[in-house]
């Protein structure tokens, strides 16, 4: 093969080659935004880069949006005033106990699961955007007394008889299960992401029990106030209270009037951008009840993530308390708590 030809078929080799590479960039990588990200930061076309480089940021490119907006929303459902609109389930399995002598030796267990749809409407205070959260509270309960047992004392699940002749038929023997009253929680404060978050608002109970032993029978209402501050990283603690109060104004006028406070506070280190490690428990506390009956304190240690099943991002938990502080004759000692908690789009506002 003479000079002139081997130039031409070299020529023509080399005219080939950029048609080929491209052929095989495209063919490792049919993301045509990702190649044309990595042509622009790249001279050549990133002819430098092996494929298993080209695909291993290719993976990076496509999890990160994922990730991103998981942990976007797992700030916002562990934010009280959250643009976060929840299904929230929580089921809590409570072991009751004291020095009541009528009570078994191993005390009661009873069951409670809320459905609390949270809804977050956006609105304008001057220039600041500000949330109102609406929260209301349906219940289904089962108790460990006789229906009867309501409808004899006409009062609080606490108020147990003591006579052990009575204790033998009445009220342990029997259980009660349905519908309790029904909660409904509104919430408004400024909107904010992480830091220092606080808001005020109204909590209301409605007497909803489809028995007396599973509610007061009381209409009642007071004030709610929230102060919290969250972490914007993973490493930091996400700390708060959210306190409700009640009084009772209308209702069955046989059944006792009540002034009775729930304050949960709230105790969680972020473990990883969507974890949460720590406690979240409720403390009750009923100032109608006698000396030594009045506060039931427990703390907690539970476990919180944020997951998506299929395409819906999820929050469950799981949480084991104690109560390390509780009326002497009858209350809450243990109690197991479980949430589920699918997260639906904000029809007012994107996450």
């Amino acid at each position: 093969m003479n000079l002139p030809t081997r130039l031409t078929l070299v020529c023509g080799i080399a005219s080939l080659l950029p048609g080929a590479l491209m052929a095989q960039s495209v063919t490792a990588d049919k993301n045509a935004s990702v190649i044309q990200s990595v042509n622009n930061q790249l001279p050549g076309g990133g002819s430098e880069h092996s494929d298993a480089t080209k695909l291993q940021s290719h993976s990076k490119d496509t999890a990160g949006p994922d990730a991103a907006e998981l942990e976007k929303l797992a700030k916002a459902t562990a934010n009280p005033l959250g643009a976060a609109w929840m299904l929230w389930f929580q089921n809590d399995y409570t072991h009751f106990d004291g020095d009541n002598d009528a009570l078994p030796s191993n005390g009661r267990w009873s069951n409670s699961t809320k459905f609390q749809p949270v809804m977050s409407f956006p609105y304008d205070v001057g220039d600041d955007e500000w949330n109102l959260i609406v929260r209301p509270v349906l219940q289904y309960q089962s108790s460990p007394f006789d229906d009867s047992f309501g409808d004899a004392l006409q009062g609080r699940a606490g108020d147990i008889p003591t006579d052990k002749l009575l204790s033998h038929n009445y009220p342990y023997n029997g259980r009660t299960t349905g519908f309790g009253d029904t909660g409904l929680l509104t919430l408004t404060g400024p909107a904010r992401d992480d830091g220092l978050v606080w808001g005020a608002g109204i909590t209301q109970l409605f007497p909803t029990a489809e028995e007396d032993v599973l509610g007061q029978g009381k209409y009642q209402a007071g004030p709610a106030v929230l102060l919290a501050t969250l972490a914007p990283d993973p490493g930091g603690w996400n700390v708060g209270v959210l306190a409700q109060h009640w009084w009772s104004y209308a209702g069955d006028e046989d059944r006792d009037d009540t002034s009775q406070s729930d304050i949960q506070y709230f105790l969680n280190y972020r473990l990883s951008a969507t974890e949460l490690v720590g406690m979240t428990p409720n403390v009750r506390v009923d100032w109608k009840a006698d000396s030594g009956e009045k506060v039931n304190f427990p703390i907690g240690l539970g476990y919180s993530n944020v997951i998506k099943i299929n395409k819906l991002p999820v929050r469950f938990a799981v949480e084991m308390q104690y109560s390390v502080v509780k009326g002497d004759e009858y209350d809450a000692d243990w109690n197991l708590r479980f949430m589920f908690i699918p997260v639906i789009a904000n029809p007012f506002k994107s996450y």
